[in-house]
């Protein structure tokens, strides 16, 4: 009977003090899985989007040789830059998985860490591409400062210090310009005497020389050469000289290219389908038999 009292006095006791401990059990019992439910649903739809982004660089790129490390590492620094930020450094560690593992001890296998890491690193340069990642944070108001005018404050001018007078500069007088001695005539060229006239010492006044418009040669034009203004150009684009419509320049890559350390195909091997994840080459770089076909047994 000792026990029970016990148990009835410490689940009374402890309402008396109030209804802080109810609360923060409700609490904890409703928001802390709700919240961890809403972090891991995140999480799935970034790993979502770096799978399409992997994707992506496979249809880019169809002729690099790149390994399972490397796409793991692809997408494990594509979630993380997008979901936890950073300056996009690279890892101290591997994940536990490549840790544990004995094939990953060897000469190969560290060529196979060094892929992840390879792989992480292009991640993030891709999540970085993206710009999504502004829109994964919390905007935060700060003060901002008063626009206004800065206030007046009167500064003690300082004492007047004995010292000389500026000098003032002296300007240089005017030269006489020397008369000619012969009187001057009235005829028609007294119009243009200003700028004929030669005094001593100087040179004559260059007068200024009309362009000369000359008509261009007639170029002659090919049949079926479009030129400006004829008609319309194949197109609708219309193409400045009457030349012949440029050929489109070649589409750039959407994606920054892949490190130089990931090898590409030999000429030998096909180019592997971009719907698979890794390129399935077999090791004596042939194409993988089709199946064989199976008979039902009469």
């Amino acid at each position: 009977m000792r026990w029970k009292t016990v148990a009835l006095a410490g689940a009374v006791v402890p309402t008396l003090g109030g209804c802080s401990i109810l609360e923060n059990t409700t609490r904890n019992a409703i928001n802390e899985p709700h919240l961890v439910t809403s972090l891991l649903s995140l999480e799935y739809d970034l790993r979502k989007q770096a799978k399409e982004a992997w994707q992506q660089v496979r249809a880019e790129y169809p002729r690099r040789a790149f390994t399972a490390e490397f796409r793991d590492g692809f997408l494990d620094g594509y979630v993380d830059y997008l979901d936890r930020g950073g300056n996009g450094s690279l890892p101290a560690v591997p994940p536990a998985k490549y840790i544990r593992q004995k094939k990953y001890f060897t000469e190969e296998g560290h060529c196979l860490l060094k892929d992840y890491f390879l792989g992480f690193k292009y991640g993030q340069e891709i999540a970085i591409a993206t710009g999504k990642r502004q829109f994964l944070t919390v905007p935060v108001l700060l003060p901002q400062e008063p626009t206004g005018p800065p206030a007046f404050q009167v500064a003690a001018s300082p004492p007047p210090t004995a010292s000389a007078p500026p000098r003032q500069a002296e300007l240089p007088r005017p030269r006489p310009i020397p008369k000619s001695d012969a009187p001057p005539t009235k005829t028609t060229e007294s119009k243009d005497r200003s700028a004929t006239e030669q005094l001593p010492g100087r040179l004559p006044v260059p007068q200024p020389l009309l362009p000369v418009v000359r008509p261009l040669p007639e170029t002659p034009v090919a049949p079926g050469v479009p030129t400006p203004g004829s008609g319309p150009v194949p197109g609708g684009v219309p193409v400045p000289g009457g030349g012949p419509v440029p050929p489109a320049a070649p589409s750039e890559p959407k994606l920054p290219p892949p490190p130089v350390e990931v090898p590409e195909l030999p000429p030998e091997v096909p180019t592997p389908s971009v719907l698979d994840e890794l390129p399935v080459v077999l090791p004596s770089h042939t194409i993988p038999p089709p199946p064989l076909p199976v008979h039902p047994e009469k």
